[in-house]
């Protein structure tokens, strides 16, 4: 009976830091970032301004090199850490599959359910720090990791002959 006890104290202590997000909580949280990527979402598949990803092999538009309309991102070096924007395209059949390939990760997507990870310190739900995973209202699944200090954004949204996938990196100090 002690270790049945034991056991599940643990396992409590590993899911601790998984929050389930209402819809009105992860509207909220993708309508203060949507409106900076509305134009990034229109930049169109196009050969001349792919690159490959030299770690993940994945084409990309550099959005850096080529400024989507609209809000400008921090590109660069900011406090000498690198910063950016990056629209991939990746082929594949369905998100999930997308993700696994972007992320190198065989982590499965929560589908249909909206979730926020503070970790292990409960000072970082209070400070909203950790990743969110959000499905959108389009259909777009959304990653949002915010540290202390940096923080990243990636959508995933799903085309007829592929998953494109924005990812913008930032520092905030």
């Amino acid at each position: 009976m002690k270790w049945i006890v034991l056991f599940l104290l643990c396992l409590g202590n590993v899911y601790a830091g998984v929050v389930n997000l209402s819809q009105d909580k992860a509207n909220e949280i993708i309508g203060q970032r949507e409106k900076f990527f509305t134009q990034v979402f229109l930049v169109p598949y196009d050969t001349s301004k792919l690159s490959l990803d030299s770690d993940k092999k994945l084409a990309f538009i550099d959005l850096c090199k080529y400024p989507a309309k609209g809000y400008e991102f921090p590109c660069g070096k900011v406090n000498g850490e690198e910063v950016g924007i990056r629209k991939y395209f990746i082929k594949a059949t369905s998100i999930e599959e997308a993700y696994k390939i972007f992320e190198a990760k065989e982590q499965k997507l929560p589908k249909n359910v909206n979730m926020y990870d503070y970790g292990e310190e409960e000072s970082s739900k209070d400070d909203e720090v950790g990743s969110y995973y959000v499905w959108d209202n389009m259909g777009r699944f959304w990653v949002i990791n915010m540290g202390y200090d940096s923080g990243s954004i990636t959508i995933y949204t799903q085309t007829k002959d592929y998953i494109e996938v924005i990812h913008q990196w930032s520092v905030d100090w």
